[in-house]
């Protein structure tokens, strides 16, 4: 999605083959299907999800990335605090909403699977629910993982600091593109996503001067992108010209077949 994404930004330039961006999505494409396509993926997460919430009343406690079910008694009543846009800069209130929406999204899908006499034709039914359910659980660790991450000493002069905006970018992000499951699950209120998306406009402000120097500290070499486009030394349509005069159209100023056909049509010449 996000080769794609480059790549329409990239307007017109983006479909050359020259600009590094059609061979790597035909690179990474078959990536999302190697093993299995995501949706039978996502269901299965989803039927780990599911027996995890069954055996809640069991004495049982969920471990690992499962451990914020156990606390869905306080998850399905909480309600986020936030009263301006930049409280959610705090990492315990976005946890906490992603928590919340996981969990929420999670048991409501294994009450309605309790409406269905048979537990298979119920996952049949209900596998759109399942599969977002499953990627509000997958968000979440990516988004705990991330403040994990954060708590612990990050060498380099301001590394920390920029990372703790793309953490922040990232998780509003996700929460403006989700916020109808925030909403909907209760977790959060429709003035809340506004201030979110107010507080995500900001971010995106304070990433915008150091986005060059994020993309260079992967440090992937010229030779590695194969693109003129996303050169190191930003001389892109020099670049281009050159590349447009390797194809064979080019190879000489007048195409063969010019003289011979065109030209006649051109100055009327044909009997």
């Amino acid at each position: 999605d996000a080769i794609e994404e480059c790549r329409k930004l990239c307007g017109g330039h983006g479909y050359l083959s020259s600009s590094g961006l059609p061979e790597l999505f035909a690179v990474y494409v078959p990536a999302c299907t190697y093993e299995g396509d995501n949706v039978v993926l996502l269901l299965q997460v989803a039927r780990f999800l599911m027996k995890t919430v069954s055996q809640l009343g069991s004495g049982k406690k969920p471990v690992g990335t499962i451990a914020y079910m156990g606390r869905s008694e306080h998850l399905l009543q909480c309600r986020c605090e936030v009263e301006r846009a930049e409280d959610w800069l705090k990492p315990n209130v976005i946890l906490e909403a992603f928590e919340a929406r996981a969990a929420r999204m999670s048991v409501t899908c294994a009450k309605n699977l309790n409406n269905f006499p048979n537990q298979e034709e119920g996952f049949a039914q209900l596998a759109t629910d399942l599969a977002e359910a499953a990627v509000a659980h997958v968000q979440l660790i990516i988004v705990s993982k991330f403040i994990e991450k954060l708590q612990q000493d990050i060498p380099g002069k301001g590394v920390k600091r920029q990372l703790e905006i793309l953490f922040n970018v990232y998780a509003l992000s996700l929460l403006h593109k989700h916020l109808g499951d925030f909403v909907a699950s209760g977790c959060i209120t429709p003035k809340q996503g506004a201030l979110a998306n107010e507080q995500l406009r900001l971010l995106y402000s304070q990433v915008r001067p150091n986005a060059i120097a994020l993309v260079d500290a992967f440090n992937y070499t010229d030779h590695y992108l194969g693109s003129v486009l996303g050169r190191y030394d930003g001389n892109v349509y020099p670049k281009l010209y050159e590349e447009a005069w390797k194809d064979p159209l080019n190879e000489t100023v007048v195409p063969d077949g010019y003289h011979e056909y065109i030209r006649p049509i051109l100055k009327q010449h044909i009997r």
